[in-house]
């Protein structure tokens, strides 16, 4: 088996252990080497997105602003080449994106919100299973800017996974692009889509 991916299920099965015993303190997962490009010959592309508007409590779902703003993400993408589509099991983040999964007939790859007890655990799992699954695909991956566990939020932490630097995507009108290369950094493309958000604070 290649040292890749030999070391990329060595760092699952860590992490795995580390979310069953839920206890991320007693874990050192993060000086394992992890693998940031994509394999060689192909460039893989992250569109990291958050989920769109939702009424306040513990997992609501989508207000009509949200649902807006989900078909306006259908919209925007539904001809951009998505191959996969990557969401935690919360409601407003499947919401968000099943116009899009239901119009490309992709199925939603859900991810247990246990991993929301170490997320930088978690960024790790997704950008590994990105580029080991889908290299030289176009991966959307919805996500959260904070958890319950008081932890920084699941995008700001794949958005420092891939190098990113300054304001992660933490708005709801934020889609921030990842060019993967097989060799060298990373490329962060910073856009929006859709209007500007009733909940979002003034920049």
């Amino acid at each position: 088996m290649p040292f890749f991916l030999s070391n990329r299920i060595l760092t699952a099965r860590l992490i795995l252990v580390c979310l069953i015993a839920v206890a991320p303190s007693g874990c050192d997962v993060f000086n394992i080497i992890s693998f940031t490009n994509s394999p060689p010959g192909t460039t893989t592309t992250l569109v990291l997105v958050r989920h769109a508007e939702r009424d306040p409590g513990l997992d609501p779902p989508l207000n009509a602003e949200g649902v807006n703003r989900a078909q306006v993400l259908k919209d925007v993408l539904s001809e951009r080449g998505v191959n996969a589509i990557f969401s935690p099991e919360l409601i407003r983040n499947r919401q968000t994106v099943e116009p899009l999964a239901e119009v490309l007939g992709i199925q939603i790859k859900p991810w247990n919100i246990a991993n929301y007890i170490n997320t930088t655990a978690f960024a790790n799992a997704v950008v590994d299973d990105i580029l080991a699954n889908h290299a030289g695909q176009t991966v959307l991956f919805v996500g959260n800017i904070g958890s319950t566990f008081g932890t920084s939020g699941i995008n700001e932490e794949i958005y420092k996974r891939l190098g990113g630097t300054g304001r992660p995507p933490n708005r709801y009108q934020d889609m921030y692009i990842a060019v993967i290369p097989d060799t060298g950094e990373a490329r962060w493309i910073k856009t929006i889509y859709g209007p500007a958000s009733s909940l979002d604070p003034p920049l």
